[in-house]
């Protein structure tokens, strides 16, 4: 009893302290373990959603034995240990849901230095969150001195932006709120200003009739010349014909060269649907090529972005 209430103290001791680790969701980010223990939480997922949790952690390892012992509460799933080189099993451990903690073992033996990857995958059973404890000794090897990399982020379309996906998979529309009406700034004459206005305009008026009355006052001077210019013959050039013929060859050649210019691919979408619901989509034109080495899904854009998918997360890839 001692040591079970022991055992129960300390686990209740994690849970409360919180995750001290980051938890990444992508296999090409993981999470680098740099002690020889990792604490973590799993949510629980909305009613009706089967979707599993994934969380990716990175380790080395040299020649020689690594033990790994694992403490669950309430989670259900798998824990896998993979290289990072042609994502090779090395170990499995499969747990199932109990009502208080459950405790195991595995034992890797490396025959070489490796980079290895630890998996963690599964759900709750209930609403109650899942948490975890994996410690490692041995021939462990912590990453000391590397940085978290930061997930990368998918480019989405405009239509895809406005609409809004829910847990079980149902398009939620969102309808865009109206903006306010800019209102035009009205400016409201003081009545002093209005005053000095029209006094300004009355004495400007005064001023021009002060200077255009002895200009009236004097004769007007008619001076006739007897001599008449020859008046000028306008000679009219006639317009050219335009020829209607040249006119539609050149719009057919430019119509032509629109239509040679169009991409076929401009419709066309490469469309990769991950096991846990997420769903990349991407244009053909903008895709350089795609490939799968070694258990891996590689996007290479034109711009020279690239993309890695592990083929365990994908359920399928489409065009559309």
């Amino acid at each position: 009893m001692k040591a079970s209430s022991i055992k129960l103290a300390g686990f209740l001791f994690f849970a409360l302290s919180g995750v001290v680790f980051g938890q990444s969701r992508d296999q090409n980010f993981p999470t680098a373990i740099t002690s020889s223990e990792i604490n973590g939480v799993v949510k629980a997922r909305d009613l009706g959603d089967s979707r599993l949790t994934s969380y990716y952690y990175a380790f080395e390892g040299s020649q020689g034995d690594i033990f790994i012992n694992v403490v669950t509460k309430n989670f259900a799933g798998d824990i896998d240990v993979f290289t990072q080189d042609g994502l090779k099993t090395l170990t499995k451990v499969v747990i199932f849901a109990d009502s208080g903690l459950s405790e195991t073992g595995r034992l890797i033996y490396l025959r070489k230095p490796e980079k290895l990857l630890l998996r963690i995958q599964g759900r709750t059973p209930n609403d109650d969150a899942a948490t975890y404890r994996i410690k490692f000794g041995g021939s462990f090897i912590a990453i000391k001195g590397n940085k978290e990399e930061a997930e990368p982020t998918i480019e989405r379309d405009a239509e895809q932006s406005k609409t809004v996906v829910n847990s079980v998979g149902t398009i939620v529309e969102i309808t865009p709120k109206p903006l306010p009406a800019k209102e035009t700034p009205v400016r409201v004459e003081k009545e002093s200003e209005v005053k000095k206005s029209d006094t300004a305009s009355k004495t400007v008026v005064a001023k021009e009739k002060e200077i255009l009355a002895p200009a009236r006052t004097k004769p007007e001077v008619v001076v006739s010349s007897t001599i008449k210019e020859p008046a000028e013959t306008k000679t009219e050039i006639p317009a050219k014909p335009v020829d209607t013929r040249k006119a539609s060859v050149k719009s057919e050649k430019s119509a032509a060269r629109e239509e040679k210019k169009a991409d076929p691919l401009e419709s066309i979408r490469l469309v990769i649907q991950m096991k846990d619901g997420t769903v990349v989509a991407r244009p053909m034109k903008d895709v350089l090529r795609f490939s799968v080495d070694k258990g891996v899904l590689t996007v290479v854009s034109k711009r020279g972005a690239v993309s890695k998918y592990s083929i365990l997360d994908v359920a399928k890839v489409t065009f559309e």
